[in-house]
């Protein structure tokens, strides 16, 4: 199995030292227990038991038996050749209640499998023949939606061999930092079908009346933990939630590695508005702090020593991998 390594480089008087370097065992199974509050649905999976002990032997579902016919067969054939063929935990039971059309709390580890499933919800729901923003996807910054447009845009390619397949998707992406000049040309001649945006750019275009969101199918909040956190995000994003937007009219989805007293959270949500009574809240690994082949390093150094040691680490995962 592939390790994806995350790296943190801490500036400190100290000469460069590694200090920690850990990798939890790997899990495997998926079976869950369920319980209710105030309606919504609360499926938690802890990974004790395989999947052939839970099924008596039976191979494991495909991703695409997981979808069940319900996601386009050119963004099935994208995910298969970029190699998203198996379905990690968070996906086998998310997926099914994702494309029925409830909304959704994705509560799984970092590395878990989240956008994935969101992103195949998102063009599950987008009409292809439809020029509007159709799809938002609110990330808390530039780094992390700079990673789902990635991941976005490589599945909204055609696949091998299927270039009249479909009209193309455009994704863009709406970031602190960016051109938002440019950015706002593009929505009014040609606007996107999904937008990947952090909370301050998006308001900045809602608030001048740039696009609306009426045509919004999907409003998926990544790391929601994150933006609820910051006093400076959590006004816009009750304001998207409740103003912008309402839950009638659109499907909600809130994802998250880490929900703080998630069964207030969920009271939380439907009270305020935020989702529908009928959320389901899918908790995935939740005694595991840590998916099994993600692995963390960090290094003590002098500030003018963190690029050296970066570099000089990721050197070295590269060797270990190859």
């Amino acid at each position: 199995m592939s390790c994806f390594s995350s790296f943190c480089v801490t500036p400190m008087a100290s000469p460069p030292l590694l200090f920690s370097s850990t990798r939890n065992p790997s899990v495997g199974g998926d079976s869950f227990r369920r319980g209710f509050r105030c309606c919504p649905l609360s499926l938690s999976v802890s990974c004790g038991v395989s999947v052939g002990e839970e099924t008596g032997g039976s191979a494991a579902p495909t991703l695409r038996e997981v979808c069940g016919g319900k996601v386009p067969e050119s963004i099935l054939k994208r995910a298969e050749e970029i190699g998203y063929t198996v379905p990690t935990d968070v996906q086998r039971q998310s997926l099914p209640v994702l494309l029925s059309g409830c909304d959704c709390i994705l509560h799984a580890q970092t590395g878990s499998g989240k956008t994935l499933a969101y992103l195949l919800l998102v063009f599950s729901a987008i009409n292809f023949q439809k020029s509007a923003v159709q799809a938002l996807i609110v990330v808390p910054t530039r780094e992390l939606g700079m990673q789902v447009t990635k991941v976005a845009r490589m599945l909204a390619a055609n696949p091998v061999g299927g270039e009249n397949m479909q009209k193309a998707c455009t994704v863009m992406a709406l970031l602190d930092g960016g051109m938002l000049k440019r950015h706002k040309s593009w929505l009014k001649a040609e606007p996107p079908e999904i937008v990947v945006a952090t909370i301050g750019s998006l308001c900045q275009m809602l608030q001048k009346n740039i696009f609306k969101l009426q045509a919004v199918r999907v409003l998926v909040i990544d790391e929601v933990d994150f933006i609820f956190g910051s006093s400076k995000q959590v006004f816009l994003l009750r304001k998207l939630l409740t103003a912008y937007s309402t839950i009638d009219s659109r499907q909600t989805v809130l994802a998250s590695a880490s929900i703080p007293q998630h069964n207030r959270f969920l009271y939380d949500c439907i009270q305020q508005k935020w989702t529908k009574n009928d959320v389901v809240h899918i908790h995935v690994n939740p005694v595991q702090p840590m998916p099994s082949h993600l692995c963390h390093n960090f290094v003590i150094c002098g500030k003018k020593e963190r690029l050296h040691v970066l570099l000089s680490l990721l050197q070295k995962t590269d060797l270990n991998l190859g």
